[in-house]
């Protein structure tokens, strides 16, 4: 296989667009798998509160490591695009991810601290499980934008601004107010 370090730009375009690997930003959707396999657990926990386990068990992964742990045809390939990424996009990239991976452990950790296995789910824990999927599913939504390098510079504040909705953030949170989470 060729490094794509070697190929001229038209050839590296159409060997990257033939991997189902964005030419432009040197990304794959399938990457996406790994958030949307977490967001898909978050939205069964209302009806299945025993699912903060599988919940629980869900990493970060980083876009290498998906890959490799992955059935992805052109891995290889994915991966060494990835490293030669525009700089725009790897920063936009790695930012919104890291982001991503906060906001998803933190979310975890908190419902899994509220016992909403042992407990279930009174209807402020239900929307506060719908406002944090909806916060998982916005920032997904702008990770997917810079996969196909079709992101701005506004991109980074507008993560900020859904990370900075989270109603969760409050610190100054009262044992009372976590108890009315629950019937």
């Amino acid at each position: 296989m060729t490094s794509i370090q070697q190929m001229n730009a038209s050839d590296l375009a159409d060997h990257l667009r033939a991997a189902n690997i964005n030419p432009d930003s040197h990304l794959a959707t399938d990457y996406l798998n790994h958030y949307n396999e977490i967001a898909m657990l978050l939205e069964m926990l209302p009806d299945m509160p025993e699912m903060i386990d599988e919940c629980l068990d869900w990493q970060p992964k980083s876009y290498p490591q998906h890959f490799q742990d992955s059935a992805f045809q052109g891995k290889d390939l994915a991966i060494e695009a990835f490293e030669s990424a525009p700089a725009d996009v790897r920063s936009a990239f790695d930012y919104i991810t890291g982001k991503l991976d906060q906001h998803i452990l933190q979310t975890v950790a908190v419902l899994a601290g509220l016992g909403v296995a042992e407990r279930g789910l009174s209807s402020q824990a239900r929307l506060l499980i719908q406002g944090r999927i909806t916060q998982t599913q916005d920032m997904l939504s702008k990770l997917n934008q810079v996969i196909h390098a079709q992101h701005d510079a506004n991109i980074i504040a507008d993560v900020d601004q859904i990370s900075h909705t989270d109603p969760t953030d409050k610190q100054t949170q009262t044992q009372d107010e976590i108890d009315a989470l629950f019937d």
